[in-house]
């Protein structure tokens, strides 16, 4: 679909955007996490098409959007699905956030509120990397700029041997099949623009938007090189800090780790279906 106009969307602000909508019924809406693309969502899309309609897309600076130097916050990417989701004129979605993405879903409801959504999802996702929360397990936790600093540097003088490292740290042991491919896809998003957007997500503190979430949420985690205590945020520590009056469920995977919905295709698509399902008839 990559070669169809149809598939690029202009924001308002002159950013091209490459989009998926495929099926029909309640919309469920999948974002990617930091530096990744559509193309991780592909095992997913064909079973949740059979039944909803499924919209996927490249933010901004990734995959196959323009590589923009402008408008890499997560303010101005909740934005950018905001357009989309107007775009195309879908009611009532399910917009479920994968790692980077989660603080975007929860900046787009404290943002616009339940507009064109019914629900959001957080998966696997890290919240205020650089806040002293108990629950923190990331490694920028109590404001540790010198090592953020340090690891830039690093990283933008070697790009390619770093997108080689996240791949194996996010496959090795699970798919290491993957690494090459998902290696190819973490490239297509300059560094220039990674960093960018790195710079202002993990000042994001996403914890503290959760008792103003107004919308049923789910929640979804696995332990992992990447999330290492996944298991226990999306089981007790965020549910737990959500409105007690708004809807939740939790569910974890003893398998996958960071890319769970992945490698646990069919039973990620019945969890999320359902859950899309009992929101709707509420």
């Amino acid at each position: 679909m990559a070669g169809k106009r149809e598939n690029y969307f202009r924001t308002s602000d002159d950013a091209i955007i490459y989009f998926e909508d495929h099926g029909s019924g309640k919309p469920i809406v999948l974002i990617h996490g930091f530096v990744c693309s559509t193309k991780f969502f592909e095992k997913n899309v064909p079973g949740l098409s059979k039944t909803n309609r499924v919209i996927t897309m490249d933010l901004r600076g990734h995959g196959n959007s323009s590589k923009c130097l402008h408008g890499h916050t997560v303010t101005r990417y909740a934005q950018d699905i905001k357009e989309l989701l107007d775009e195309l004129n879908v009611e009532d979605a399910t917009l479920l956030g994968w790692s980077m993405s989660g603080q975007i879903v929860l900046k787009y409801n404290m943002l616009f509120g339940n507009h064109r959504i019914d629900s959001i999802g957080l998966l696997d996702c890290p919240l205020g990397a650089v806040y002293d929360e108990d629950w923190n397990a990331h490694g920028l936790k109590n404001f540790n700029m010198d090592g953020y600093n340090k690891f830039l540097a690093m990283s933008y003088n070697n790009y390619e041997g770093y997108c080689g490292a996240f791949a194996k740290k996010i496959w090795g042991g699970v798919d290491d099949s993957a690494i090459e491919w998902s290696t190819a896809e973490f490239l297509k998003t300059p560094a220039w623009i990674s960093f960018a957007i790195y710079s202002d997500l993990i000042f994001q503190n996403g914890y503290e938007m959760l008792p103003k979430v107004n919308v049923p949420t789910l929640f979804m985690g696995a332990d992992s090189a990447v999330t290492a205590n996944g298991k226990k945020i999306a089981s007790s520590c965020y549910p737990e800090n959500l409105n007690p009056a708004v809807y939740k469920e939790s569910h974890i995977f003893e398998s996958g780790g960071h890319v769970f919905f992945y490698m646990n295709p069919e039973e990620f698509n019945q969890k999320v279906v359902a859950f899309a399902q009992k929101v709707a008839k509420k």
